[in-house]
């Protein structure tokens, strides 16, 4: 939902899971929190549920630049096999010089990766995993409260 809000040519092609990577939240954010990360493990039993968009090329510069791609995060190509058919896709990778082991995400952000691996109906053991991360309350009242609002948003246009 906010991708597509985001970049209006963004199309859902397919979930899929990417083997060898486990979600981090690692990203050190602008706003002194912790935020998503792909690390490559290498590990068979390792893997990330996410979503394939297909989106405009001439759309590419304006999910850049709300990604922060070439301000903490670098774009990357992926090939990723699904049902036989290999979608060529590029994803978002924290900089290693803006990556931190010690932030926490704040409790709305992690709230909203968890309702986005909700929407996408992502194996439960996988959701639960997310919810499971230690996370913190945003001491920014104002920010806070706005991405309550934006929760509140998505919960009931999910339940729609």
């Amino acid at each position: 939902m906010r991708l597509t809000e985001r970049v209006h040519s963004a199309e859902l092609l397919d979930v899929v899971k990417l083997s060898h990577y486990r979600l981090a939240f690692q990203k050190k954010g602008h706003d002194g929190s912790s935020k998503c990360n792909l690390v490559r493990t290498g590990v068979d039993s390792d893997g990330v549920h996410g979503a394939i968009y297909q989106i405009d090329s001439a759309h590419k510069q304006s999910l850049d630049h709300f990604e922060g791609n070439g301000n903490g995060y670098q774009d990357s190509p992926l090939t990723v096999e699904l049902h036989g058919k290999a979608y060529y896709c590029f994803t978002y990778f924290a900089q290693t010089a803006h990556i931190d082991d010690d932030l926490k995400p704040y409790h709305w952000y992690k709230d909203l990766v968890v309702l986005g691996a909700k929407h996408f109906q992502f194996p439960d053991a996988y959701v639960r995993s997310i919810e499971s991360i230690e996370s913190v309350e945003d001491p920014n009242e104002k920010r806070r409260m706005q991405h309550q609002r934006l929760i509140e948003e998505i919960i009931n246009y999910q339940n729609v």
